[in-house]
Parts: C-alpha cells; sequence; structure tokens
C-alpha cells in the first residue's frame, strides 16, 4: 500500500509541474505589443425600430442600429474592450450631436480578420429638443431653426435616411495579452 501511495502521489506532482510548466508557456507567448493598430470603421445605420412621429406631450421612440466593421491586421487575436462614440444628425450642413452610446461587451477578433459589432442607441423625441436646447442652442439660434421642428423632421425622414448621420469622437480600446491600445475612429453614413 506505502509503494501505491508514493507511486499516486509521484503522479500527482508530475500532473501539478506539467500544469504549471504549460501555463508559464502559455504566459510567455502571450503578446506583449499590438504592432499593427487594429480599425473601426462604421458600415452602415439601421433603423431598428420606428414609431410615426407625434407632437409633443406625446414621447416617440426612435432606435438606431450603428454597425461597425472592427478589423484586426496583427498576425494573433486582439480583443475589443470599449467602444464608445458620439453621433450627430446634419441639418443645413451642421450636424448637431443627440448622443454618445459605450458599449462595454468584450469581443475576440481573430488574427487577420474582420468582426461586426452592432451598437443599439435610443432617442426619445420628448428628451432630444431639451438636450439640443441647452447644448447647441446658439448654433440652432444662427441656423434659424428650432428644435421641435428638428426632431419632427430627422424623425420623418430617417427611413429614407434623407440626412447624413455622423459617428465622432470615437474611441476603442483593445487588448493582447498585456499588451493594450487605443484606436480612435470618425465617419458619416449617408444613403448612397
Amino acid at each position: 500500500m506505502n509503494g501505491l501511495f508514493k507511486r499516486l502521489c509521484s503522479s500527482v506532482v508530475a500532473a501539478l509541474a506539467a500544469l504549471a510548466l504549460a501555463g508559464c508557456a502559455g504566459m510567455e507567448s502571450a503578446p506583449s505589443s499590438i504592432a499593427a493598430s487594429p480599425q473601426v470603421k462604421l458600415d452602415r445605420v439601421e433603423v431598428a425600430s420606428y414609431f410615426p412621429y407625434a407632437p409633443a406631450p406625446a414621447r416617440v421612440p426612435l432606435i438606431l442600429a450603428f454597425v461597425f466593421n472592427v478589423s484586426n491586421p496583427n498576425d494573433h487575436a486582439v480583443t475589443l474592450e470599449e467602444l464608445r462614440f458620439a453621433y450627430s444628425f446634419e441639418v443645413k450642413g451642421q450636424f448637431f450631436t443627440l448622443n454618445s452610446p459605450a458599449v462595454y461587451d468584450q469581443q475576440s477578433i481573430p488574427a487577420r480578420a474582420t468582426n461586426q459589432l452592432r451598437v443599439v442607441s435610443v432617442l426619445d423625441s420628448a428628451i432630444v429638443p431639451a438636450t439640443l436646447a441647452v447644448t447647441q442652442g446658439f448654433k440652432m439660434q444662427e441656423l434659424g431653426v428650432k428644435p421641435p421642428d428638428l426632431v419632427k423632421t430627422w424623425w420623418e425622414t430617417i427611413g429614407d435616411f434623407g440626412y447624413a448621420i455622423r459617428v465622432s469622437e470615437g474611441v476603442a480600446t483593445f487588448t493582447a495579452g498585456r499588451a493594450s491600445t487605443l484606436v480612435t475612429f470618425q465617419d458619416t453614413f449617408r444613403k448612397n
């Protein structure tokens, strides 16, 4: 019995040592840098859900989906940790910022591959006019436009994408092993 116990202990110790060495080997092969910056490119904007516009005091949601292509030019996988951006609607050649979504879901992008990421954002027709008046009131006054009129126009013409939508202030955080990098992006979506 003593010999069987010694052989069992020896086998367990050998297995644990092999696991420890495998773990250390895996740590050594983890990338220590991200040689080429991943890229984030707006592919399209979709109307995820639409409700006909109604004047205040009605609250009409406008639900948009922003679809991004996230490309990894590296020879190893990278992980998208976080993605943030602001988006604006156009009127008279000017853009008005309406919302700033953020995504914290991790997504692994294989080596030399492109994934798609969909970010859904909800606007409220009762909230947007107040946001515009507070944050961009002077700009609207210069253009001679009023927040309720803009909201009505945007809600009624979104189905045909009668105006451009700009993504700006985009920042994405990527990691690979111990390495980390920030990537900035911006783009404008126009119906072709």
